[in-house]
């Protein structure tokens, strides 16, 4: 016989039933998705104050040395030099600033490939992203068998890229052992050599090669207009601080031209052309939304539809054109065409 207790059916224990500490156990929070912060400027900035600072230490040594007499003025604002019986009043730190800012860039940028700071780390991993999606583009290829290209010994892809009959070879090839260096780089295995070349080869000298060329041609005229105002005795011939100044300028704008030219792509590759002909026909470059750039919708077009499309777009230009001709104008295009053939 079943006692009272036994019978009792049970009932769901209540919240005052439980032990205080039997809390029931929160649901995992979603973690919130934050966007990743871009590495800071700030220690590049700092060696570069100190490589200026020093730089610029060196060349008042230089002008201490050169000169048979030099009388510097309080912080060495001003300096009295005599060379022989000529006498010059020079404020080295406008004459010599450019200087310092060049020499003092240079050791930053060595310094921060050598050390690996995330600046240029983040650089050059970015730049590697880039030419993987080029590769995928040119070879018509997925991100997959990208990443098995790259880990292809170099006779494998020999085999495999010789298929491609419109492709350039070469610049493959190039990219390839691009990516393998850079990637190795990053991996801290590396040369910082090869970091600063890709970032400079694959990147700098594409983006910025028209902006460092017109900031050289800027500087010439800058040197020229200080040499004519000189020349015009607007500047006096014992304060040459100026004309130091605008020689420093034009010699790093020519400085970093000839750096730009030296990492320049020698030949054109056809991946390019027809990107820089989609880009004309589509009213140039637009900047990218987030959203966009999840798409990747460049990665969905083959070579043959870049073809196509300029193909159309030319096609449509010349229906234009040949439209606003009147018939005269027609047949003598005509005859031109048929004497010449």
């Amino acid at each position: 016989m079943a006692t009272p207790e036994a019978a009792t059916p049970l009932r769901p224990a209540r919240m005052s039933d439980q032990r205080v500490g039997d809390h029931p156990k929160a649901a995992p929070k979603t973690p919130v998705s934050r966007k990743t912060r871009k590495p800071s400027m700030t220690p590049v900035f700092l060696i570069m104050i100190v490589g200026a600072i020093f730089v610029h230490l060196l060349f008042c040594l230089a002008l201490d040395n050169l000169g048979d007499k030099v009388l510097w003025h309080p912080f060495g604002i001003m300096a009295d030099a005599w060379f022989g019986d000529a006498q010059f009043i020079i404020n080295p730190i406008l004459a010599f600033i450019p200087f310092d800012v060049l020499f003092g860039f240079a050791v930053a940028v060595v310094v921060g490939f050598i050390i690996r700071l995330p600046f240029f780390r983040d650089r050059v991993y970015h730049t590697v992203a880039d030419l993987k999606k080029r590769l995928a583009l040119q070879l018509s290829a997925s991100a997959d068998e990208i990443e098995s290209i790259l880990r292809n010994d170099p006779e494998s892809n020999a085999r495999l890229l010789a298929r491609h009959e419109d492709i350039h070879l070469d610049s493959v090839h190039a990219e390839i052992n691009a990516i393998n260096s850079a990637q190795a780089y990053l991996t801290g295995k590396g040369s910082w050599l090869s970091g600063a070349a890709i970032y400079m080869r694959f990147h700098f000298t594409e983006e910025y090669s028209n902006t460092v060329t017109g900031m050289a041609y800027g500087g010439a005229a800058f040197l020229i207009f200080v040499v004519g105002i000189r020349g015009l005795k607007f500047i006096s011939a014992n304060r040459p601080s100026f004309v130091l100044f605008a020689l420093g300028i034009e010699f790093t704008m020519l400085v970093l031209l000839a750096t730009t030219m030296v990492y320049t792509v020698e030949e054109e590759r056809t991946d390019l052309l027809l990107k820089q002909m989609v880009d004309a026909v589509r009213g140039g470059k637009k900047h990218k939304t987030p959203e966009l750039e999840t798409v990747e919708p460049a990665l969905q077009l083959t070579r043959g539809d870049y073809e196509r499309m300029v193909r159309e777009q030319m096609d449509k230009k010349i229906m234009s054109v040949m439209a606003d001709k009147d018939d005269d104008a027609l047949r003598r295009i005509a005859l031109d065409l048929v004497t010449k053939g």
